[in-house]
């Protein structure tokens, strides 16, 4: 009897030290089914019965049957036209700088020369950085050519109709494709400082370091700030690391190298102050690597590494939009592709830095309540 008696001895003493982290006793249970309600999610959020793609449309000819093919746009399930401008060169400079995914032209003389002729052109200018919306936007674009052809007959008079759809990608990426190796770089970043999490932080307390550092002449500000200027530091070296891999396999980096590395410091700064939030709760190593995990795979789906957020469901784009990676990964994506400069992506940034200066008198004030 006596094994039995130690078996049980053993567990009791298992059940108790679980209770004494109760984060870990959490997500003891709750882990199985976190992980299947991310899946769950993942998968409603790819399964939108229609897209929201923003597209903007310069109609220069301004004709009844220019009109009627912008009707037919707006009605669209796949795009969604949400400007209509007067020239060529403000549809191209809302591409350029991310605020639509694409710019249709309707030339001028579109419809005396469907008229007159028969046949008549458009062009679709589409920003080619991101993944699958360039495809579905032609896709919707030619099928909305295609209808006014079909019935431009009845309504114009017309036999033989013919719309041509001429595609301009907007892009900096290789024919090769790889349209994903921006994201890829952002999300190294936010893996990268979430292990540092998992060193500077919930290591140091189970060696018993991190107290004595707390009952150093040290502010627990400047204690985060330096452990924040190594992870900038790791995350330059990580970043030089992925753009000489990337520059390798034929990457074309337009924009400028120094926006790359302030962008991917960025996001490292946020996830490490969001971090150390979590840290303050969590106190395994162990705990805090299990939920590092179980964040990655919706963070691949939901911050626009594999696809835009735009082609989520409503709920999964209120969920991106939500995220500061999201829009550290954009930035990424506008300076190396379309070469945009730091005016283009000032706005990514600024949510960046706001957030972060957010987390981190949050994670220094929990920090001093758990000390």
């Amino acid at each position: 009897m006596r094994p039995v008696r130690d078996s049980a001895a053993i567990a009791f003493k298992e059940i108790r030290q679980l209770g004494r982290d109760p984060v870990s006793l959490i997500l003891t249970f709750m882990f199985p089914i976190l992980l299947i309600g991310i899946f769950i999610i993942i998968t409603a959020a790819f399964s939108a019965p229609s897209y929201n793609i923003p597209v903007v449309v310069a109609d220069l000819d301004t004709s009844p049957a220019s009109e009627v093919l912008v009707d037919k746009m707006t009605t669209s399930s796949i795009i969604r036209v949400t400007e209509l401008l007067p020239t060529e060169e403000q549809a191209l400079h809302r591409v350029e700088t991310g605020d639509a995914m694409g710019a249709v032209i309707i030339p001028q003389g579109f419809g005396e020369s469907l008229l007159t002729t028969g046949r008549a052109f458009i062009v679709l200018q589409t920003d080619n950085s991101k993944i699958t919306a360039p495809t579905l936007i032609q896709a919707a674009v030619n099928r909305e050519a295609a209808d006014l052809a079909s019935t431009a007959g009845g309504q114009f008079g017309v036999k033989q109709v013919a719309v041509e759809v001429i595609v301009r990608p907007i892009s900096g990426r290789p024919p090769t494709g790889d349209p994903i190796l921006p994201g890829f770089l952002g999300m190294i970043a936010i893996l990268g400082a979430f292990d540092d999490i998992v060193n500077a932080i919930t290591r140091e307390r189970e060696r018993g370091t991190f107290p004595r550092l707390l009952l150093s002449p040290v502010s627990i500000i400047s204690i985060y700030s330096g452990k924040m200027a190594a992870t900038v530091l790791l995350t330059a070296l990580r970043t030089t690391l992925m753009l000489i891999i990337f520059v390798l396999m034929g990457l074309a980096v337009r924009g400028n190298i120094l926006l790359i590395y302030l962008t991917t410091s960025l996001i490292a700064v946020f996830t490490l102050s969001l971090g150390l939030v979590m840290s303050s709760r969590i106190r395994g190593s162990s705990t805090l690597t299990v939920l590092e995990i179980a964040l990655t795979f919706p963070l691949f789906q939901l911050t626009g590494i594999f696809q835009s957020p735009e082609l989520l469901t409503s709920g999964g784009r209120a969920i991106a939009r939500a995220l500061p990676w999201t829009y550290g990964n954009e930035a990424l994506r506008r300076v190396i592709y379309l070469g945009l400069g730091l005016d283009a992506i000032a706005g990514d940034l600024l949510v960046l830095m706001i957030s972060s200066l957010i987390m981190l008198p949050i994670a220094t004030m929990l920090s001093k309540r758990t000390m």
